[in-house]
């Protein structure tokens, strides 16, 4: 039982670590395809632009206050003390993970749908089955994602390309 008392938390630092690795991995993403496509632009609502600004600084000052709060720890030889601060930052990142693929970019000819790129002339059947929903045929599959904060006008203006 003593081991699992020291290969528990080196699990969830590797989880930590891949996690971060996807954030870091989504924000490239981005920057690549605005780079690629400078019509690319955040179809964001004002809420959701104050919304996500929130959980970002609340993710980068957790990310550098629990790392800081481990090593000086770790440094200290009390070890005991370094599993909240790595749990809840794993479990934080984790859920930032998935709040930020909600964010959709929309450009002139495609669509940044989290790390994915839709054309528009391939999206066929756009439904609303919700207010905070968007449901959409692309190819053969049938895709869904969240619109809660994504501005209306936007979003229709640029899904009728895809008619």
């Amino acid at each position: 039982m003593g081991d699992l008392k020291y290969l528990l938390p080196i699990l969830v630092a590797v989880i930590l670590v891949w996690i971060t690795y996807l954030v870091i991995n989504f924000v490239a993403t981005i920057i690549k395809t605005k780079k690629k496509d400078d019509t690319m632009v955040c179809g964001l609502n004002m809420q959701g632009k104050i919304f996500y600004a929130i959980i970002i600084v609340i993710y980068l000052v957790m990310l550098v206050y629990c790392i800081y709060y481990m090593i000086t720890h770790l440094l200290s030889g009390d070890v005991d003390s370094v599993y909240l601060p790595l749990n809840a930052l794993t479990i934080y990142s984790f859920v930032f993970y998935l709040m930020i693929q909600w964010i959709i970019f929309f450009g002139q000819k495609q669509v940044l749908i989290g790390r994915v790129l839709f054309d528009y002339r391939k999206i066929k059947r756009v439904t609303y089955p919700k207010k905070t929903k968007l449901r959409f045929t692309y190819g053969q599959k049938t895709l869904e994602t969240y619109i809660r904060f994504i501005d209306d006008s936007i979003l229709k203006k640029s899904l009728q390309r895809s008619r």
